[in-house]
């Protein structure tokens, strides 16, 4: 894989967004959604998930060929679950229109691990991605 830093720099400016996104109260974002059922839940999973394998790519990034890359996906996706948790209590204690949900957290935990599943495959099978422990 070319050295470069754009997983990195995409990660980053994932997390930020996914922080922001969570954060600011929802009349903020001026955002109209079609009537979903659970649309909440899946724009959980789907965030999470690109955050997984963005993150999956950025340390694979920093770690390659050095880390093994069943412990460096957990650590990333212990990591993420907790900050995922810490969004929600943020939510649940600010002053904000949002309201901590423990489903919130559960899609977050099915997205990191669809994620985690994504990136193994992608660096099981795609050559330029590959990462063999």
């Amino acid at each position: 894989m070319a050295e470069n830093k754009w997983w990195t720099l995409l990660f980053f400016l994932w997390m930020g967004t996914l922080t922001t996104l969570s954060l600011l109260p929802s009349d903020q974002l001026g955002v109209k959604t079609p009537p979903i059922p659970h649309l909440d839940k899946w724009a959980h999973f789907v965030f999470y998930t690109i955050a997984m394998t963005l993150g999956a790519l950025f340390l694979r990034e920093r770690q390659y060929p050095k880390g093994r890359m069943k412990i460096v996906l957990t650590t990333m996706a212990v990591t993420l679950i907790i900050y995922g948790m810490i969004i929600e209590v943020l939510q649940g204690i600010t002053a904000l229109d949002r309201s901590a949900e423990w489903w919130d957290i559960g899609a977050n935990i099915l997205g990191v691990g669809f994620g985690t599943g994504l990136s193994l495959l992608l660096f099981r099978r795609v050559k330029a991605f590959n990462w063999r422990d």
